[in-house]
């Protein structure tokens, strides 16, 4: 990811959408409080994308869904409804000195708040998307959209990345990039 721009269908990583009353949960994930448009680490693995005061994304490893399931579930104090949406969501990945380029031509929002740690719910390539910004040793950026425009998603990535002078990585690739 040091030049250029890549890219990764990131689609098998687990997927639990939080909403309401979110914050006993994301506490229970990632051992803090999370204010919304910010990210944090699971102690066990993954990522909380705090979208909004009332809905989070909890981002796991391939098939940790379960098991993530079953601790909220054990959190008595959670309000929250915790739905696992792996299979509703496509994921990406792109990343490389090129993203912001990238994003300037799919993003109608102002980039500059776009560092990592944050994330926002967006219009990405006309379709409605989360984005979660990442630094994994160059910037990169996480997309998730509803299952319907994932083709659409990946067929806009490959062509812009194209232009860019990007191509796709893998998942190997994506491990020895520190990306979780």
């Amino acid at each position: 990811m040091r030049s250029g721009l890549v890219y990764a269908d990131v689609s098998a990583r687990g997927k639990l959408h939080l909403a309401g009353a979110v914050e006993p949960s994301v506490r229970s994930l990632t051992g803090a409080s999370l204010d919304p448009g910010r990210t944090a680490a699971i102690a066990s693995g993954g990522l909380v994308a705090r979208v909004a005061r009332d809905w989070a994304l909890a981002l796991l490893p391939p098939a940790a869904e379960d098991a993530t399931l079953k601790s909220l579930g054990a959190v008595p104090t959670s309000p929250a409804s915790v739905t696992d949406v792996t299979s509703a969501m496509s994921g990406f990945l792109a990343g490389g000195p090129r993203l912001r380029e990238l994003l300037a031509q799919t993003l109608t929002i102002d980039l500059a708040g776009l560092q990592p740690g944050r994330c926002v719910a967006a219009s990405w390539a006309r379709i409605p998307a989360v984005l979660l910004m990442r630094d994994l040793g160059t910037p990169a950026v996480e997309l998730y959209v509803g299952s319907e425009y994932g083709r659409y998603a990946w067929e806009t990535l490959q062509q812009l990345g194209r232009t860019l002078g990007g191509a796709p990585i893998g998942w190997r690739a994506l491990e020895s990039a520190g990306w979780s």
